[in-house]
């Protein structure tokens, strides 16, 4: 059994916030599915998680990583500022905990269930202060993947990649939401973007030979965050066309998707019977950025 660290190093040991070309930041590791791809390829690797008992069980299951210093395990939340929060956890659907209030009643209202628990917090900020820029960011932490992404603007160096789970298929979000998602990123010096849709990562091919790190026969499942930066699995856009994609994919979901604001519309039902004839199904959706 290893002890999870819940506090950043600090003082003398702390690295410089520069870019570290070998190192991914998972934030919400959830269960380690992506975590374990990142090791595999090669990458050191730093994983976030809020739920004390998701964070346990990666322990457990990574200790030969973390013995090797390939991985460091934060058992903790982000948040705007360090100190303490509730974190909401839905036991039999973890990948909704949250600190959000908005997202916890959104899903309260289908049935979900969730117990509270104080957990420590600390600002992203304070994360990359400690252990530098990454190559890759990945977030995907339930309403706050935000907080990550304007951390950036204190620090010059910046990931060459990032991804975050978008607006465009969060329930009930603004149309202001999804452009002010892209409109950080571009004034971060981000010019290409892609929207993934989660629901393909099962169909994905990895290429060979591998355009990040190594290559490794894997499969992804719908709740990973899949292919990464070169691997990407769509194509690289200009922030035009995807604010015009964004837009389209926001008013997809609020007519057909979980917790759509019309999605109970005459209309809405009309196009959900439309995208059955199909053979069409409502996916999530992840933006991922290059930098330059």
């Amino acid at each position: 059994m290893i002890v999870l660290e819940y506090r950043l190093l600090g003082g003398a040991e702390s690295r410089a916030a520069v870019r570290r070309d070998n190192l991914i930041i998972d934030v919400g590791a959830h269960v380690g599915q992506d975590t374990a791809y990142y090791v595999a390829k090669g990458f050191d690797v730093v994983a976030i998680e809020a739920n004390p008992e998701l964070a346990e069980q990666l322990g457990d299951r990574f200790a030969a990583d973390v013995a090797a210093g390939r991985l460091r395990i934060l058992n903790t939340a982000v948040a705007p500022t360090s100190g303490t929060q509730r974190l909401a956890v839905a036991d039999e659907i973890t990948i909704w905990s949250s600190l959000s209030p908005e997202l916890v009643s959104r899903n309260e209202a289908v049935g979900t269930r969730y117990r509270y628990v104080d957990v420590p917090a600390i600002s992203f900020e304070e994360v990359l202060q400690d252990v530098g820029v990454p190559y890759y960011l990945k977030v995907d932490i339930e309403g706050f993947d935000m907080l990550c992404v304007k951390a950036l603007h204190k620090f010059s160096d910046r990931p060459a990649f990032v991804s975050i789970e978008s607006h465009v298929s969060i329930a009930d979000s603004s149309w202001e939401s999804v452009f002010d998602e892209l409109a950080h990123l571009w004034v971060l010096g981000y010019r290409g973007f892609q929207f993934v849709n989660q629901r393909h990562h099962p169909r994905v091919a990895l290429p060979i030979p591998s355009r990040e790190g190594k290559y490794v026969d894997h499969t992804f499942t719908e709740s990973s965050s899949g292919p990464f930066g070169e691997e990407a699995p769509g194509r690289w856009r200009s922030v035009g066309p995807t604010i015009a994609e964004g837009t389209g994919l926001w008013l997809h979901h609020n007519f057909a998707g979980f917790g759509g604001r019309w999605a109970s519309s005459r209309i809405a039902q009309r196009y959900l019977r439309t995208l059955a004839s199909l053979g069409r199904t409502i996916g999530w959706y992840d933006l991922h950025a290059r930098l330059g």
